[in-house]
Parts: C-alpha cells; sequence; structure tokens
C-alpha cells in the first residue's frame, strides 16, 4: 500500500506544480485527484493499524465489565 502511496504522490505533486507555473487548468484538476487518491490510500492503511493502537479498555470492554461486577469473584 506504501507503495502505491508513492508511485500516486510523486507524479501527481510533480504534475501540479508544473500546472500552475504553465496555467494548465486539466493538469490541475488530474493532480488534485490523484493526489486525493493517495491520501485516500494512506487513510486506508492507517485505518488498518487503528485496531492495534487504541486503548485496551476498548478492546476488551466485555472481560474488564466482569471484573468490575464481581463475577469471577469467590463469595
Amino acid at each position: 500500500m506504501k507503495k502505491v502511496q508513492i508511485i500516486l504522490a510523486i507524479p501527481s505533486g510533480f504534475l501540479l506544480i508544473y500546472s500552475l507555473l504553465t496555467s494548465y487548468k486539466a493538469g490541475q484538476f488530474i493532480a488534485m485527484a490523484g493526489l486525493f487518491i493517495t491520501l485516500l490510500v494512506r487513510q486506508v492503511r492507517l485505518w488498518k493499524y487503528g485496531a492495534i493502537l487504541t486503548h485496551p479498555s476498548r478492546r476488551y470492554e466485555g472481560e474488564v465489565e466482569e471484573e468490575l461486577d464481581g463475577g469471577g469473584s469467590e463469595e
């Protein structure tokens, strides 16, 4: 995914700079679309790591609630 992001971002960035310098409107739209797709790929890539990086209490709510309720304690 990171390679796809780089392959899309670098040419789009150069095309955007070229288009801004030469007032090439179609190139600006194509470059902006390429950069937008690059950002979408980045968000998808980071979303995959979201579950890993969340706080442990969010991942194990059931276990935490059982401990707080005393479900496993001896009476």
